[in-house]
């Protein structure tokens, strides 16, 4: 298995920074959109041509690797073992579709099912996350730190889409905890972008109950070398194979998150007769 450089890093990245270009250069047209199932679930020629781009330049900088997308059915549940390329060529295609400058290209790399590197873009800021397992978060360059703090200290994060209403009143009673506790509460449309700003310390938690792996696999590794939690509400790991319900923060603020959802999902749990 080939070992991983910096030079190998930070080709990846520059491929990820195209991709970011290409999206923010795109203009969408309707006839270029199509539906996924479910409400306000959509899929863009521009995710397409993303992922294409990224396959092809990853493919090149690292051959050996497995790479597996969101759209065109590019994702297999079974992960095989060395290098596997986890990627959504667009996270927030809905923000994207309506221009609201809030979208990001993220990829995460695994070795042997465990997330070795990731990165997330957000082209409209030039934001640009990125880890790698053992050697440290980054934010343009600065070196992530998360300082843990709990939920009374900083702003709170969820997401939740209309394609997907599972355990719908348990979260809205979780995001009413969480407004109540937090100094404030927001919602981006973007996971990725999200769980990469608690990695910033921008917020001190994100939660939702269902996301891929491609939302969160570069996420993971950018979160945990920033010294943040990341599991699923159960306390389990997130999975990279099959979709997972995400808590992810400060150590104080995940503790505290995943109280609050322990009792919204009781409290919207009908009772027996």
């Amino acid at each position: 298995m080939t070992d991983l450089t910096e030079g190998i890093l930070l080709a990846m990245e520059e491929a990820v920074r195209t991709a970011g270009r290409m999206m923010k250069q795109a203009h969408v047209e309707k006839d270029g959109i199509e539906k996924k199932e479910g409400r306000s679930n959509f899929v863009t020629e521009y995710d397409r041509r993303n992922q294409v781009y990224l396959e092809e330049a990853f493919s090149g900088i690292l051959p050996e690797a497995v790479f597996m997308g969101e759209e065109n059915d590019r994702f297999d549940a079974h992960l095989p073992m060395g290098y596997v390329f986890i990627v959504d060529p667009i996270d927030g295609t809905t923000n994207f579709l309506f221009d609201m400058s809030l979208s990001c290209v993220s990829a995460g790399l695994l070795k042997d099912g465990k997330p070795e590197a990731g990165f997330v873009y957000n082209p409209y800021t030039d934001d640009m996350f990125r880890a790698w397992r053992g050697h440290g978060a980054f934010r343009n360059g600065r070196r992530l730190k998360a300082e843990d703090v709990p939920l009374e200290e900083g702003l709170a994060l969820f997401g939740c889409v209309a394609y997907n209403r599972e355990h719908i009143d348990a979260l809205f009673l979780c995001v009413w905890e969480l407004f109540e506790k937090a100094l404030g509460i927001r919602s981006l449309g973007t996971a990725a972008v999200a769980l990469s700003l608690v990695a910033a310390g921008a917020a001190v938690v994100y939660t939702e109950y269902v996301l891929k792996p491609w939302d969160y696999a570069a996420s993971v590794v950018i979160l945990e070398e920033a010294g943040c939690r990341i599991t699923q509400m159960d306390g389990s790991p997130v999975s990279m194979s099959c979709p997972s319900s995400v808590i992810a923060g400060t150590p104080k603020a995940w503790a505290q998150t995943r109280e609050i959802i322990r009792q919204a999902e009781k409290a919207s749990t009908p009772s027996g007769c």
